[in-house]
């Protein structure tokens, strides 16, 4: 539903009301604008209401869009700072004289490595008792999920587009969640 909502606004050029749909949300925008935004198909009459609020209250619409970005700048930063804190760590512990503290992230890879090998190839060829399957699953989806996929972010890195997209789909399913609760 909210897809749909939000293709209505930005197809009829109500970007800055479809901003505010997915900051504040659809009861925000119905209580300010006494439009239901759940009908199947908004009419002009409808449409000409949205676009005289979004007209009325552009400064605080952009305000909104202004916050967002805003936001979203200083998640960014903190990202990079994250980033450059692990490289700082791992150039401190490649110039020590400790063999053991020097190699200690490669030996903990592949000890994460191997453990992984043996869990996919058990769970493979291996016999599962019918009651632990789901516990077998759960487990390989974790080392699937997280353990590798860490190891080969953290050695070849992971494209920020990726990271990006993957957030932007948590924080729309988080908003469809949050609007179907409203209701």
């Amino acid at each position: 539903m909210i897809p749909a909502i939000l293709a209505t606004l930005l197809t009829n050029g109500l970007a800055l009301v479809g901003n505010a749909f997915l900051a504040k949300g659809k009861d925000w925008i119905e209580e300010k604008t006494g439009i239901d935004l759940t009908k199947a198909s908004l009419s002009n009459e409808d449409l000409v209401k949205l676009k005289q609020f979004e007209m009325d209250h552009e400064e605080e619409l952009i305000k909104l869009r202004q916050a967002d970005d805003k936001l979203a700048q200083e998640l960014e930063l903190a990202y990079l700072q994250d980033t450059q804190g692990a490289r700082s760590m791992q150039i401190a512990a490649l110039g020590q004289n400790d063999p053991f503290s020097k190699n200690f992230i490669y030996y903990y890879a592949m000890m994460w490595t191997g453990a992984a090998i043996a869990y996919i190839g058990f769970i493979t060829f291996g016999e599962i008792p019918e009651a632990n399957v789901r516990f077998a699953d759960t487990i390989l989806g974790f080392i699937l999920g997280t353990v590798v996929a860490q190891i080969i972010n953290f050695f070849f890195g992971s494209s920020r587009s990726s990271q990006k997209k993957d957030a932007e789909t948590a924080s729309v399913m988080h908003k469809l969640i949050d609007t179907g609760k409203s209701k």
